[in-house]
């Protein structure tokens, strides 16, 4: 009898756990769509906690290319760079310290790109 309870214990104990790690429910931080003139740039800035996880996702509405999508820790930690891409999914960065994030969209097409792009926190 008392190992049934000290396995349904362990049990319960373990289930807790597993939601409090993989159970969380991202956050959004940003659902924008935003058009990139061509040669040109925009950029945003989010702040982030340490011990966040940042879930970035990104779309080229036509399926064409961007120069380049960076996200930056101010002042100057460059923490991902994708170079001529058309859609990012699901890019994960721990963020292991409190601060602003700079997101960059470059364009070195003539004409402009429309892009959607999605911040979410864990």
């Amino acid at each position: 009898m008392i190992m049934k309870r000290i396995t349904f214990l362990t049990l319960a104990i373990a289930l807790l756990c597993t939601y409090k790690i993989f159970g969380q429910t991202p956050i959004d931080v940003a659902d924008n769509t935003l058009k990139v003139a061509g040669l040109g740039e925009e950029v945003f800035y989010y702040g982030f906690a340490e011990g966040d996880q940042l879930i970035f996702n990104f779309q080229e509405v036509n399926g064409k290319e961007l120069k380049e999508v960076e996200i930056m820790e101010l002042p100057s930690s460059s923490k991902f760079m994708d170079y001529k891409t058309a859609k990012i999914e699901n890019k994960i960065i721990n963020i292991t310290k409190t601060g602003i994030y700079k997101f960059r969209f470059t364009n070195s097409a003539v004409s402009g790109r429309i892009c959607k792009f999605k911040i979410q926190r864990i």
